[in-house]
């Protein structure tokens, strides 16, 4: 290419550094789960010379990366590694870095366990970068010896995720307790330090501070996601997590999660926990956690999701779940900044609350609570856009019947001394799946009379709906409706509502594998039988 003129090469070759350097920047690709060499920057710097050049010359492509090591090795291998840490020059940098050999015993002496830190002792050179960390070293040998390293320097650490330890009779003391520690100490001097995640079904008592030196610093925290954590613990670090916006439970449920070593007694709770910034609150729990609910005030909650496990026993919790929505409706109520001191008695008094928090998606799946679904409905009928219920017979006749959008052309709808009101007029997103018990119709019906609503603001002044909004009635229209239904005895709902789907209603409806719909009934009134004659009409008189 030397011998080419300039105006006679490629334009590949004429464009500029600068551009290419915005168009490498585009093709960017995050390495800090899978590094895939057919990603940038990889397969950018393999192309050719030039372009090597030019991705060298580029250190934000190499600020992510992912690491897997074994006792005597690592993936990629050290001095690549170190290559990449100096390619990324002073960006901060974010990576995850596991171990993937087998879990049993390293063989020799402990002195083996030297090299198999190596990888990590190269990034601690450069740990004042750390941004984004993800560190797994669930599977290292029972007997290895975690060496601990001096109190961290503060850090610009942002997102801080690990995985734990499973409990094992063989841990050495070294291990464990050592490495959640560390984790601790390096998580407390990370003042911006706002996302924190623990994955896996080990221990994490240790992080917590109850019973250790060092803890996460829960009161820092805007996002937190834990799993396999006891109610109690759970409760602990709430009652600690006053900044929390988003929060998710996996695996919540009674055991003790503290080391049994240790012979210390369980976190000490109090009676109101208030989170006045939390606004998204996931539950995935394997028994009732009937206390849990009992002590939490979050008044301006707007997602809530609650999964059962299919392996626990009856949900017996409903009524706890219908508190917690009137106790954290109260303070939202009031308009409250700050902890209430009459929150108790806002709910035990004599005011009756008929308003939640400001919860505008609601999940939940395998929660046997059919006699309180329809109060959760009520108190959340003013905020609540997506309603999702699944598995678990919860949705009978009398529900579905107060979901019904009236109809102001009859007066059959059923009316009382104050008037009508029917629940949560704002639905736009429906999602039922194997948890309709509903007669044949009734389904159909509800969905056709908030698909289809009438224009008129005149609903015999028996309606209590907000009607002086000129956009409301848009508001009120649902637009996505997803159902599945596990009884046969369904033809006349799925026949009303294909025709909906037909005519632009977003979704769709199944029945349950391996139940196969019935035929739908027809009406002497509406369909003649085939076997009864035509009469013809008389003939005119003359």
């Amino acid at each position: 290419m030397d011998d080419v003129a300039y105006e006679d090469l490629p334009g590949v070759y004429r464009i500029p550094p600068e551009i290419l350097t915005e168009i490498f920047l585009y093709c960017y690709h995050d390495n800090s789960v899978y590094a895939l060499r057919t990603e940038a920057p990889f397969n950018l710097f393999s192309t050719c010379q030039r372009w090597r050049l030019v991705t060298l010359s580029i250190p934000i492509l190499w600020r992510t990366f992912n690491v897997v090591f074994v006792h005597d090795a690592c993936r990629p291998s050290l001095t690549v590694l170190n290559s990449w840490l100096d390619r990324s020059q002073l960006y901060p940098l974010s990576f995850s870095l596991m171990y993937q050999g087998q879990n049993t015993f390293l063989e020799g002496d402990h002195s083996s366990t030297k090299k198999l830190f190596t990888p990590l002792e190269a990034l601690m050179l450069h740990l004042s970068r750390w941004k984004n960390v993800y560190l797994d070293f669930s599977d290292l040998p029972h007997n290895t010896i975690f060496q601990p390293w001096s109190r961290p320097e503060p850090t610009i650490l942002e997102t801080f995720a690990i995985r734990t330890f499973e409990f094992h009779p063989r841990h050495t003391t070294l291990l464990v307790h050592t490495f959640m520690d560390w984790v601790s100490s390096l998580a407390e001097s990370s003042p911006t330090l706002d996302r924190f995640t623990s994955y896996g079904g080990g221990y994490i008592s240790r992080l917590s501070g109850f019973n250790s030196f060092h803890a996460v610093p829960w009161s820092r925290l805007t996002t937190l996601t834990l799993e396999h954590v006891s109610e109690i613990l759970a409760l602990f670090i709430l009652q600690r997590s006053f900044s929390l916006v988003s929060c998710e439970f996996s695996g919540l449920a009674h055991y003790p999660d503290w080391i049994p070593d240790d012979q210390q007694a369980g976190p000490q709770l109090r009676d109101e926990i208030f989170l006045p910034k939390l606004m998204v609150l996931s539950v995935t729990a394997e028994n009732d956690i009937d206390g849990f609910w009992g002590h939490l005030i979050v008044p301006n909650l707007q997602e809530l999701e609650v999964y059962m496990l299919p392996s626990t026993r009856q949900w017996h919790q409903g009524e706890d779940l219908v508190q917690f929505l009137r106790r954290s409706g109260s303070v939202f109520t009031a308009g409250s900044d700050t902890m209430p001191t009459t929150a108790s008695a806002l709910v035990q008094g004599p005011l009756t609350i008929t308003r939640g928090p400001p919860i505008s998606r609601l999940v939940l799946r395998n929660c046997n609570m059919r006699s309180r679904l329809s109060a959760c409905a009520k108190l959340l009928s003013d905020s609540l856009k997506d309603l999702s219920v699944i598995d678990k017979a919860m949705l009978d006749d009398a529900i579905m019947n107060q979901l019904t959008f009236p109809d102001r052309t009859t007066d059959s709808f059923a009316e009382s001394e104050e008037g009508y009101v029917f629940v949560c007029p704002h639905l736009e997103q429906l999602i039922l799946r194997r948890c309709i018990a509903a007669a044949d119709g009734i389904t159909s019906r509800m969905i056709k009379s908030r698909w289809d609503i009438p224009n008129s603001n005149s609903y015999h002044g028996r309606v209590k709906v907000d009607m002086d909004r000129e956009s409301d009635a848009h508001t009120r229209k649902l637009k996505s409706v997803c159902l599945e239904f596990s009884d046969p005895k369904h033809a006349e709902d799925v026949f009303v509502l294909n025709d909906m789907y037909s005519a632009g209603l977003e979704g769709g409806v199944i029945m349950k594998k391996g139940i196969k719909l019935a035929k739908r009934k027809t009406l002497l009134g509406n369909i003649a039988p085939s076997n009864v004659p035509m009469l013809q009409p008389p003939p005119l008189w003359g």
